[in-house]
This record gives structure tokens, sequence and C-alpha cells, in this order.
């Protein structure tokens, strides 16, 4: 009779368990006698006290019901779950395989199972366990919520949206599976829908921490940071343990600048799970932020030690899809040390990583910077990674994407990567960034770039000035950009872009030759630039990407000169030009990427299109008498070119990457087809250890804006040198980067090209060798201190153009020390030694060298609360006076910034973020 009475009373109890009524569920369990001799009872009751948090109680009816039977898989199942809870990663997998063994039938068991093997980072055991679990029992609410759950943080969103939408119809009354419903809403961008799921979750069930956390994160991605931000509050005081909860707390607290409770927060999480990596990069941002970028690059190792090899960009969970973390350009923590070279390093590995990482891209844009004729290669990889970014605020700098600047390094209004005021949480709202400058030579100039974001809408319009009058006569330079960027995201998959460009230019000689006296003063450019992009960006799964370009150019050039070339008994000869250019040209390109764990694989194809018109209005006179004249000519340019990348995984520390890619070039009297073969290697000797060695070959490709989509590195050399157009290139290399310690680094790299440039009649043959190391030291958190080593030679047949030299060798020995204050006061000395050698064509061949050194200082504050950063540079410091001739004068036409200038400047920088 007893019996009876009880079982009535647990039948009660399940129907208000599951509708939902978890009150009912305990008030009818009320007066049931302790002595049953069922197990099932007690690991019902416990299985009911865990989904309120009563762990201990919970325990006490698990063991009960274990004396009434030492194999009760329920039981060892529940004890599983609360190990993992706990954080005792080997117990709970060993309960949990215990318990599937004990009853292979039960769709609990491997729900347990799966949640242990998820604990132990084994997600794709836990996603079989589930899949299991869900055919066991295919009317288990909590199994396919669970199977949902686990497809969410595989990306795999379609997936995840039928699994949680089957939980709810299977049971809308359970609290979870509305809760996973929520964050499936909430990955596409449906935030109302996601916030009346996380509502219902939360009157469902009270003490259930995820859906306050999703709530919050609904909306703060609405614009709602304040109420958002009491959510996860709330969410964190249901379950105070939860390391994950604890660092998006903090990452809401960064947002509304409270910057010591986000630390505490992210200091908590560690403590609470050291394993994740989660919390290390957030606090690594925080304190970049905070002008502590050596302790900054100590929580980003400790991260990226953690990822065990993942991107480091990705949070473990994807609750919300951490955009702004990740493109937070960690190239400028490393940009703040000095440490350049070891920023390439990590961008290389990085994008090898993940190829469709739209951040490693950006970071690897932002570190090409350092390097001299990499201007391709930047704005390439810059391209990438606005066409896989999803929807963000990201400012788009007006200059960023223009690879011919001409502004000596550094001394623009911003730094490229400048976006370390990005948010941490994607959200509605607008922003405004501002940067300007003023200096010596008359600089001014200013760059201001207002973005925004509405639901699944974001765009950047920005504008860009900047004019100098240059260290000698006729060095002047005055430009302007503007830019518009749109990007659409049409569905979680995929999205659209548009952006426009126009540029204006004008200059006198910009060129630094080796002779002081070498420079023209009467030469006059004048250049317009329109552009028009479209992206499109498309994931057919979890693993693949298709990224499409499109872009057209109109350009025109002015350009004016008149001097004398040389005096003879008759009279002066005189260069008299007077020129105009007109090209209209389009490059359309299109890659597919796939990822698999043990290869990797990049299919493109592109078409290049120009139309030149060229008034090259050059004669040549001698008094009265015209010596030489050019005539008009119109031509078409047509570059169609198709390519294949692989990177495969031969043993789990060694990664090769074959490719071919294949050219044909078509204009005026060139005509090339070629093949050229991709082969690389890198090879981790040991965790702190990676060597990298390389051969391919290229072909200087006709491009729009200088943009391609194509990878522009093979195992971490770089393939698109800023070269004569169709130059057929072969590089070879390797390269040796070490970490001594968390503190102490360095690296070294040899390599060599052999470039062949057609010219009417004849190939001229260059040889160049570019080798270069490094040192870089964190003695203190206080100090950073960098040695370098660059050596560049280049020869070439030999030529009677005066203006390019036959041979030039450079070597650069760049020292640094910086020092930051936790106040935000910061300081740098930068001390260069350069040795050049030259050999100029002529009548008679012309050898000279000079060796000199150039220093530079400064001194800069961080305004609390990362509204921005004043700072004084002073260049050339001594005022230094040398000869030194530019290594870009292999880039034809338009070469790209100095670093260099015999002149003292200071210069006052201000940029401001709101």
């Amino acid at each position: 009779g007893s019996d009876t009475g009880w079982q009535a009373k647990v039948r009660r109890s399940i129907e208000f368990y599951w509708s939902g009524d978890l009150t009912s569920a305990f008030s009818s369990l009320e007066g049931v006698p302790e002595d049953i001799q069922d197990p099932r009872f007690f690991t019902y009751r416990a299985g009911l006290l865990l989904t309120v948090g009563c762990v201990d109680e919970a325990d006490v009816d698990i063991k009960k019901a274990l004396n009434l039977d030492p194999s009760n898989s329920q039981a060892i199942t529940l004890q599983s779950v609360i190990a993992v809870v706990q954080n005792q990663r080997d117990q709970a997998l060993d309960l949990a395989r215990k318990a599937v063994e004990l009853a292979p039938e039960s769709p609990a068991a491997r729900v347990a199972l799966s949640y242990a093997q998820q604990a132990d980072f084994n997600l794709q055991d836990a996603l079989s366990s589930l899949k299991e679990a869900v055919e066991l029992g295919p009317e288990n609410a909590l199994a396919w919520s669970r199977l949902s759950e686990l497809r969410l943080s595989f990306g795999d969103l379609d997936k995840a949206f039928e699994a949680a939408k089957k939980a709810v119809v299977l049971n809308p009354n359970i609290s979870h599976t509305q809760t996973v419903l929520g964050f499936s809403y909430l990955t596409q961008i449906k935030i109302s829908d996601a916030k009346n799921a996380f509502k219902k979750a939360i009157e469902l069930d009270q003490a259930a921490p995820l859906p306050r956390l999703g709530l919050g994160l609904a909306k703060i991605r609405d614009g709602d940071l304040k109420e958002g931000r009491e959510e996860i509050e709330i969410a964190s005081s249901l379950d105070p343990d939860n390391s994950l909860i604890r660092s998006y707390l903090g990452k809401a607290y960064y947002e509304e600048k409270c910057d010591k409770l986000a630390k505490n927060q992210f200091a908590m999480a560690k403590e609470l799970d050291p394993k994740d990596p989660t919390a290390w990069f957030y606090g690594a941002i925080l304190k970049q932020s905070q002008n502590r970028p050596v302790e900054a690059l100590e929580d980003l190792q400790k991260s990226i030690e953690l990822n065990d090899n993942r991107a480091v960009y990705r949070s473990r969970l994807m609750l919300d899809e951490d955009l702004a973390a990740r493109s937070a350009s960690l190239g400028r923590i490393y940009n703040d040390l000095g440490f350049q070279q070891l920023a390439l390093v990590e961008g290389w590995k990085s994008v090898n990583t993940d190829p469709a990482n739209y951040s490693a891209h950006r970071f690897l844009a932002d570190s090409y910077a350092a390097l001299p004729r990499h201007e391709i290669a930047r704005v390439s990889e810059l391209l990438q990674s606005q066409l896989l970014q999803p929807i963000n605020i990201t400012p788009v700098q007006p200059s960023l994407a223009e690879s011919k600047l001409f502004i000596l390094e550094g001394v623009g209004p911003s730094d490229p990567s400048f976006n370390e005021f990005n948010p941490l949480f994607e959200r509605n709202r607008l922003a405004l960034q501002a940067s300007g400058v003023v200096g010596g030579n008359s600089i001014l100039g200013d760059e201001l770039v207002q973005s925004g974001l509405q639901g699944r809408f974001s765009y950047s319009l920005g504008q860009f000035h900047y004019e100098t009058d240059g260290f000698r006569a006729n060095n002047d330079l005055k430009q302007d950009i503007y830019n518009l960027f749109t990007q659409v995201s049409l569905s979680y998959r995929s999205s659209l872009q548009l952006e426009f460009r126009s540029e204006e230019k004008k200059n006198g000689d910009l060129l630094l030759r080796f002779d002081p006296d070498n420079f023209s003063k009467a030469l006059r450019e004048n250049r317009d630039d329109d552009s028009i992009r479209l992206g499109y960006h498309f994931a057919p799964s979890v693993d693949s990407d298709i990224i499409a370009s499109f872009i057209y150019n109109d350009g025109t050039l002015r350009r004016t000169d008149n001097r004398v070339l040389q005096e003879t008994p008759s009279g002066p000869v005189v260069w008299n030009e007077d020129r105009n250019d007109d090209n209209k040209g389009y490059t359309a390109e299109a890659q597919y990427q796939s990822r698999k764990i043990s290869y990797k694989y990049i299919l493109g194809i592109g078409y290049h299109e120009n139309d030149y018109s060229k008034d090259p209005g050059v004669s040549i006179t001698l008094g009265p008498n015209v010596l030489d004249e050019s005539s008009k000519e119109d031509y078409t340019t047509r570059h169609p070119n198709a390519y294949l990348y692989s990177h495969i995984t031969v043993v789990p520390n060694v990664t090769l990457t074959l490719g071919v890619s294949a050219d044909s070039f078509d204009c005026k009297h060139i005509d090339i087809n070629h093949l050229n073969p991709k082969f690389g290697l890198t090879w981790n000797l040991s965790p702190k250890t990676t060597l990298r060695v390389a051969g391919f070959r290229t072909l200087k490709r006709s491009l729009v804006s200088n943009q391609t989509i194509e990878p522009t590195q093979v195992a971490g050399f770089n393939q698109f040198f800023d070269d004569v157009l169709a130059a057929d290139s072969k590089r070879y290399g390797i390269g040796l980067d070490h970490k001594f310690s968390t503190k102490l680094f360095c690296g070294i790299e040899f390599t060599g090209r052999d470039v062949d440039v057609p010219e009417v009649d004849h190939e001229e043959d260059q040889d160049e060798l570019l080798h270069r190391a490094y040192l870089y030291w964190t003695p203190d958190k206080r100090f950073a201190i960098g040695g370098e080593y660059q050596y560049e030679r280049f020869k070439r047949d030999r030529s009677m153009d005066p203006s390019k030299p036959n041979k030039l060798k450079t070597q650069r020995l760049p020292l640094t020390a910086n020092y930051y204050h936790p106040n935000g006061l910061f300081g740098r000395l930068m001390a260069t030694y350069v040795d050049q050698e030259i050999e100029l064509p002529g009548v008679s061949v012309d050898h000279d060298y000079d060796t000199f050194w150039v220093v530079d200082a400064s001194i800069g504050y961080r305004l609390p609360k990362r509204y921005g950063i004043i700072s004084v540079d002073m260049r050339n410091l001594f005022d230094q006076d040398f000869k030194f001739h530019d290594i870009e004068f292999q880039s034809g036409t338009k070469p790209r910034n100095v670093w260099i200038q015999p002149d003292r400047i200071v210069l006052v920088r201000l940029t401001l973020s709101f």
C-alpha cells in the first residue's frame, strides 16, 4: 500500500517536472518515506536536486541508490555529471564510461559521457556520443538540446538550429531546450527571437545561469550594454564557479570601461579553469589598453599555448562570435613592443593554421607594414581579411588599403592597427575615431572614420588628408583619400560588401636618391584614382568557404617635367615632359577553401584587364631641334590566372605546403604563359622552435589597387614583391624562429631571389639577397629591448639608365628600447646603423658608399578609459646628414613610403576614440 502511495507522488512530480514547474515537482515529493528500497526514486530525486544546483543533497541520494544497487547506471551517470561540474575530468570520464557499459541502451549515460568528453577537450567523441544518444532516445528532448549545444561549438549552426527546434518541439517546458534555442537564434542575428527564448527559459527555471548569460548577450548585441551586463551579473551570481561566465562578465565591464572590475573577473576565471584560454586572451587585450604590453604579451602567449595550436582568436564555446575581440589587432601588442618580426611569425602561423580566420589575415596585414617592398602582400592580406569578416564595427581607415602613400614611415596621422580601441562585444552602436598629426616641414594630416552597426548591416565612412612641404625643394606632397565601406549579412553564412574609394594626389619629386642633388626642381605629378569594390563571402559548410572579389578602377596621371640632361658645345640638351596617362581596368577573383584536420587546400581563379591610354608627351630638344619625340599609344593588358595551394600535415609537427599557379600575361610586346611551382615546409622542431624552408616561382601580377586574394606567402616567405609588371621571380629561403623563454625571442632568415624583368627586346636579370635576424627581450614588466639586422643586396645586368643603380647593398641594424608605465606614460628610443654601397651606371661606372647612425625618439601618453593616445615623435633627432638610395626603386613608377630622411622632424600626434 505504501509503495503505490509514494509511486503516485513520484509520477505526479515527474509530470510537474516535464511541464516546467520545478516548485510543484519538489513539493509533490513531500512526505515520501526515506526507507524506500527502489534506487530509481533516489536517482530521480538526485537529478531533480542537481537541476537547482543542490550538489551535496543530490550526492546523499546517489549514495543511497548505489547502496541499494551498486551497478545502477543512472546513479553513476549523475556522479559523472557532478565530477564534470567540479572539474574532475578524469573521474568524470571513468564514471561516464562505466555508466554506458552498465546500460548500453541509456541515452542519459551517453549524454553524461558527452559532457565528460567535452570537458576533456575531445569534442569529436562528444559529438559521436550525442548522435548515439538521440538514436537510442529519439524522443529525449534533453539529448537533442545537448546535441544542438555541441553543434554550436563546432560552428555547425544549421544543424544546431534544427536540433534545438526538435528539442523544443519534444518538450517546450524544459529550460535547457529553450536556452539552447536562444543561442541558436543569437548566432543567426535573430535577436528578438533569441530574447524571447531566453526569457521563457528563465521563467521555467529561475536558478539557471545560462539563459541569463544568453539574455545578457542578446541585450548587448541589441545595443543595451548596461542591461546586458546586469543579466550576466545575475548569471554569475547563480553559478559563481563558472569560468566562462566570469570571462563574459569581465568583457562586459571592459566595455563599460570599468577596468578594475574586468581585471578581477578575468583573474577569477583563470583560477576557476586554468586550461581555458579565453580569460588569458581578454586579459591580454585589457593589459595592452592599460599601457602594459609586456604583461599583455605574456598573457597572449599563455592563451596561444592553451589553445593547443587552434587559432588564438576563438573562444572555446563560441557562445557569442567574439568578433571584436578577434579583430582587435594583436599586431598592436607587438608593434608597441617594437617586436615586428615576431608579429610576422605569429601572423604566418595564424593564417596557415586557419586560412579562413579574418583576424589572422588582418594581423598579418598590420605586421607586413614593418617590411620594405611588402605593400602588395599587406593590402592583399587586408582585402582577404575584409572578405572573410562577419559584420562588425571595425573602422576601415581610408589610408589602410592604399599601397603607395609615400609618407615617411610612422609619420601619418594614424597607425595601421589603431583598432585597439575596438569593443570586445559586437553591438548595435555608432563609433568615431579621429587622428591628427602636425609637425616640421609643414606636416599636417588627419584621418576621420565614423562607423556603425545595426542588426545585419554595418558601414564605415572615412576621410584622410596629409600634406607636407618635404625636406628639400620640390619635395612637397598633398594627398586626400575618401572611403565608404558597407557590409550586409545576408545570413549567418553569407555576406555582401560594397566599397568606394577616391584618391587625389599632388606632388613634386619624392624619390630619395644617393646623390642629394639628384632631383628635379620642375617635376610635378597629379593623380586621381576612383575605385569600386564588390565582395562576397559564403560558407557552404563549417570547414569550407567561398570568397569572391571584383574591383574596378579608373585612374589618371598628369606629369610634367623640364630639365637639362647635359650641356653641349651647341647648347643644353633638354628633357621636356608633359604626360597624360589614363587607365581603366578591373580584377575579378574567386576562391574556394577547404579545411580538414590533416590537410587544407585553397583553389582560386582570377582575371585582370586594363585599358591604357598613354600620351607620354616626351621630347628631347637641342635648341630648336627635336632629337627624339614620343608618340601616343593605346594598349590593353589581359592576365588570367589560376592556383591551387595545399597544406598537408605529414606528421603532427610537420606541415608541407605544395602548390602551383598558372599565369597567362598578354600586353603589347610581352606574351607570357607560366606555370609556377610552390613548395614550403614548416617543422616545429619543439614547441619553442620552428624551422621554415621554401622555394617557389611567382609572376608579378597585373592588379587593380595592388590587391589579390591569392595566398601571399609560402611557409612564411612572401611571394608578392613590388616588382615591375610581369617580372618573373624565383625565391628560395630558410628561416628559424626560437623562443628561449616567455621573455627572450630570436630568429634568423636567409632568402634569395632571381628576377627576370621583361624589356622591349630582352630580359634584364636581377639578383637579390634578403637576410634578416632578430633578438627581442623583455627584462622587466616596463621595458622591452630589441635588436634586428637586415641585409639587402641588389644586383642587375649593367644598364645605362642612370636613375637606377646596377648594384646596391644595404645593411641596417635598428636597436630599440621601450618603456611603459601603467599610468599611461610611454617612451621609445631607437638608434639605427646604416651601411650602404652603390654602383651607379652611366658613361663611367660610379662607386660610392656611406655609413651613418640615425636616432629617433618618442614620448607619449595613453589617455585613461581608452579615449586615445597623444605622442611627440622626433625623427632623426641629431639632424644627421647622409647619402642614401631608397631600396624601393625596383617598384616601377609608384614607389612607397620611405623610412628615413636626412632632416630632423618633430611631430605631435593625437588619436581619439568615441
